[in-house]
């Protein structure tokens, strides 16, 4: 049976960290809020994102009731800076050792499935990759999460099983989603969650780059 790594996109595979504070801060200044650093950023940070807002002194109702407004803010403000961003170091090393040894690759994601399909081919990945899953519709990132419906669907259609299966992500929803599905789960520090905070999630690894990622599944896999 083939073994699965599942990865996530933003602030794993594409280091885009720095834009996600840009666009996180243009969403603020919509509701008078002043700019914040990327380490509160990182010691604040929570999915669904409304929760987020909430700590920042946005009520839920007011988010809610600009929620068009304050999307289309941080789609601006990310794309105008996110082509700055690149591939995150270590990850096409990683993903050729992979495929090398005919480890099934996919992308599990939160980010818009059009906009992820275009940036996994605009920066070389889709060869690596067999499948890519984003959310088909905005309101899927303002109200919660659907990662582990796709994953656990993807799963079961192709069969892959739980203990030949690793997830890697840079929040605390890939240690939680690894432990809910009795899957590795691996966090990379630098992204959305400071590694302070990762630790909390007691994912079963805890890296600084992708590339610390291999020894860990030639022990445990003997790939």
């Amino acid at each position: 049976m083939t073994y699965l790594a599942v990865f996530d996109w933003n602030g794993t595979l594409f280091d885009d960290t720095s834009a996600t504070l840009k666009a996180t801060n243009a969403v603020l200044a919509k509701f008078d809020i002043p700019a914040i650093t990327m380490h509160r950023m990182q010691d604040t940070f929570s999915f669904p994102l409304i929760h987020f807002y909430e700590k920042m002194g946005v009520s839920a109702d007011e988010y809610l009731r600009r929620a068009e407004e304050e999307g289309q803010a941080y789609v601006e403000a990310y794309e105008s800076h996110y082509h700055e961003c690149n591939i995150a170091d270590g990850a096409f090393q990683l993903l050729e050792w992979l495929n090398e040894r005919n480890v099934h690759s996919m992308i599990l994601s939160n980010h818009m499935q059009e906009n992820l399909d275009k940036d996994v081919h605009r920066l070389g990945i889709a060869p690596h990759m067999k499948h890519v899953s984003g959310n088909s519709e905005r309101a899927t990132i303002t109200q919660g999460l659907s990662k582990q419906i796709r994953l656990e669907a993807y799963m079961e259609e192709h069969g892959f099983e739980p203990h030949k299966t690793f997830i890697i992500g840079d929040s605390h929803e890939e240690p939680e989603l690894a432990k809910r599905l009795g899957i590795m789960g691996i966090s990379i520090a630098g992204g959305l969650l400071s590694a302070a905070r990762l630790e909390k999630y007691k994912a079963d690894h805890i890296v600084q780059k992708l590339h610390e990622v291999r020894p860990f599944l030639e022990k445990r896999w003997k790939l």
